[in-house]
């Protein structure tokens, strides 16, 4: 789970889990209250959450099942998750979302997605589990990984990167204000809370955390610009679409090659996933090797 998309897609598994949680805790306390009234209609707590069930109980219980069948197999096969390629996983995560600290990826987490830390970890734990019974039997050689290093020497370099702030204006005239206030000495940071319309980064001072230099987060207008500068300088004023922004500076990180030994594990797991037909497949088969019993009739 390396990506954005795959973020999304444990929150989606979330909100499941939280359906199930809300039927069991009202099945079991009998406080069956109103949950809202229309004119002289009320919609009790029993009819909101039998209406969760009758359209996502299946889903949720299959998911449910799937991941304990998941967890439960590598314990018996002694499959675990390697806690510094988890580490990286969480990582490129918060590095997504622009945060410096863990309290503030945690806030971004819990705002942005409606989780928390140790949520995400585990179900990139599951995920990475899952992928790891799924091509237990695959076996990749170390020749024909060298050739998919050697043929994608980008891949496996990591750009130079920047711990960036800005200041984004509407009108040019009010750029070379704050340019000129600049330039007399003003704050950046102060002035990116008193001017900047930018509405994710004004409030912190302009900080947009640390941007690749390759990203789509930063515009090629500014590219161009920031490619020439240094540390704890301000840029001039570039134009960005049909707004104005300046720059700063405050770190660096140099552009990185990763050797073959420091990524041929990560890309002999890629390799063998790929070669893994359907994951369904490899789900129904964990369910019959630790046996799975429904209970009841869930509704389709």
């Amino acid at each position: 789970m390396t990506n954005v998309k795959g973020l999304w897609a444990f929150i989606g598994a979330l909100v499941l889990l939280l359906l199930a949680v809300t039927w069991g805790y009202y099945q079991s306390s009998g406080k069956l209250q109103s949950a809202a009234v229309v004119g002289d209609k009320t919609i009790s707590e029993a009819e909101y959450v039998a209406a969760l069930k009758q359209k996502f109980g299946k889903q949720v219980l299959d998911d449910m099942i799937n991941r304990e069948v998941v967890f439960q197999e590598a314990k018996r096969l002694g499959i675990t998750v390697d806690q510094k390629q988890l580490d990286k996983e969480v990582a490129q995560i918060k590095e997504s979302y622009g945060s410096q600290t863990d309290s503030e990826f945690q806030e971004a987490l819990k705002r942005q997605a409606g989780t928390s830390l140790e949520a995400l970890k585990q179900e990139i734990t599951y995920q990475m589990l899952l992928q790891a019974l799924a091509t237990k039997d695959i076996t990749v050689k170390d020749d024909e990984l060298l050739t998919i290093y050697n043929n994608n020497p980008l891949r496996y370099s990591k750009p130079m990167q920047l711990h960036l702030y800005q200041i984004v204006v509407a009108s040019q005239k009010e750029a070379g204000q704050v340019s000129a206030e600049l330039t007399q000495g003003a704050n950046f940071q102060t002035l990116a809370k008193e001017r900047s319309i930018d509405n994710l980064t004004a409030a912190n001072g302009g900080d947009m955390g640390w941007i690749s230099m390759n990203g789509s987060r930063l515009p090629d207008e500014a590219k161009t610009v920031l490619a020439e500068m240094e540390t704890n300088k301000n840029s001039t004023v570039v134009k960005v679409g049909d707004q104005y922004a300046i720059y700063r500076i405050e770190e660096k990180r140099d552009e990185e090659k990763r050797s073959f030994e420091e990524v041929k594990e990560e890309l002999r797991r890629e390799v063998a996933y790929a070669q893994v037909e359907s994951l369904d497949t490899v789900l129904e088969q964990l369910r019959k090797s630790v046996g799975v019993q429904i209970s009841g009739q869930m509704p389709h």
